[in-house]
């Protein structure tokens, strides 16, 4: 009789062991997951391409004459001044005076007085502009003296004073080159209709149209050179811009006056900048991959103050952002914790120690991010990188 109740026990108790097991592993499991949380915050929404710095204005100093040109003294990034002498240019012998050189002479003379001309006006606008913006830059100052408008509406028309004084110094300089190029069209008539030039006097000096930096000497040896043959580049390097090339999808969505932050251009503070030109015809380019592109070239005039970037130079890389949508204070949550639920988006919030999904709305959004218009509330927890083993109701604990 006891041998059979001890066996009736153990029998009841191995059932009950695996009844129990049974259970237990048909329970749901507690999930570990990334939490995180429904944020407010400022939300930008950019175009990132590589760009090059290029300078805006690169003269090339030519031969105003045909001659003997003596040894070029300046080296590739040396300093010049305006007016300094670059090169010498010793008279060969007499040139015919044949009536067809005299013309082309005459008509290069008539068409450096265009050109001159055509500078001087452009410079004239370019100074009307300058003192209009700066009219409105003192008077937007007071303004934001007394807080009466904000400091972004300040910075802005501070930008737009920057850049209009970038333009007048440009105008100034084609002015420059503009004169220069006049005197050695004179020169060159001269050369025409003189009769002898053998005296080591009439050496013709050749000078820089402007103060900068040599970037490049086509020939430093003496020897003869052709009338109009390059002689060496100038360029200012505190007159840079950057010319970025943007696939055509992306610049249907850039225009003139778009915000640009230049980053990993060797410092760790971004520049600043703005769109001045998108350019109306596209190209084909192949990328890397050896796929056909379509690209538009875009100009961007860089903002921040020039002492924070003086050690730039012509052809030095950057990336670009260009900021197409930007928002102060808007609700978002990481796009790591989205995930389509039919033609929409979802995220599983965590509620109690439960996964609850949750349809959501989402406006703008980039790589980081997106801006939730609804179905959450600021400092909602939801989850990170949700995994096909999570559904409505799972249980879930924090990741530590």
């Amino acid at each position: 009789m006891n041998h059979s109740l001890r066996r009736k026990v153990l029998v009841i108790s191995v059932l009950t062991i695996v009844v129990v097991l049974l259970i237990y592993g048909f329970l749901p499991k507690t999930q570990t997951v990334d939490i995180v949380s429904v944020t407010r915050g400022p939300l930008q929404i950019t175009i990132e391409e590589e760009g090059r710095t290029r300078l805006k204005e690169r003269f090339t100093v030519s031969a105003p004459t045909a001659g003997y040109m003596r040894r070029i003294n300046v080296k590739v990034g040396d300093p010049v001044k305006k007016g300094q002498i670059v090169a010498v240019l010793e008279p060969l012998q007499s040139q015919s005076l044949d009536p067809r050189s005299r013309a082309t002479a005459q008509a290069a003379v008539s068409s450096a007085e265009a050109t001159l001309n055509a500078a001087i006006e452009r410079e004239r606008m370019a100074k009307a502009d300058a003192g209009y913006i700066e009219q409105r830059l003192e008077r937007l100052r007071a303004l934001y003296a007394k807080g009466s408008i904000s400091k972004d509406q300040f910075d802005q028309i501070a930008s737009e004073a920057q850049k209009v004084r970038a333009l007048q110094n440009s105008a100034a300089a084609e002015v420059n080159v503009a004169k220069s190029e006049l005197e050695r069209a004179k020169i060159t008539l001269q050369n025409f209709t003189a009769v002898k030039r053998n005296s080591k006097n009439d050496a013709v000096s050749v000078s820089a149209p402007l103060s900068g930096a040599v970037f490049r000497v086509y020939r430093e040896s003496e020897g003869a050179v052709n009338i109009g043959e390059p002689l060496v580049d100038i360029g200012d390097v505190k007159n840079l811009e950057v010319r970025v090339e943007v696939l055509s999808s992306d610049a249907v969505k850039i225009k003139k006056g778009t915000p640009v932050l230049f980053k990993r251009w060797g410092r760790d503070e971004p520049l600043t900048g703005i769109v001045r030109l998108v350019e109306p015809a596209g190209f084909t380019k192949i990328s890397s991959l050896g796929v056909e592109e379509q690209r538009v070239l875009i100009i961007v005039d860089i903002t921040s103050p020039s002492q924070k970037w003086n050690i730039l130079g012509d052809g030095f890389r950057m990336e670009a952002h260009f900021i197409i949508w930007e928002e102060k204070n808007i609700l978002q949550v990481p796009t790591s914790a989205l995930f389509r639920s039919g033609t929409g988006w979802a995220v599983f919030v965590a509620e109690k120690g439960k996964a609850r999904k949750r349809i959501v709305e989402v406006g703008q959004r980039n790589g980081l991010a997106a801006e939730i218009l609804s179905g959450l509330k600021e400092k909602e927890k939801v989850v990170a990188y949700p995994e096909d083993s999570i559904s409505d109701g799972t249980k879930i604990q924090a990741r530590k």
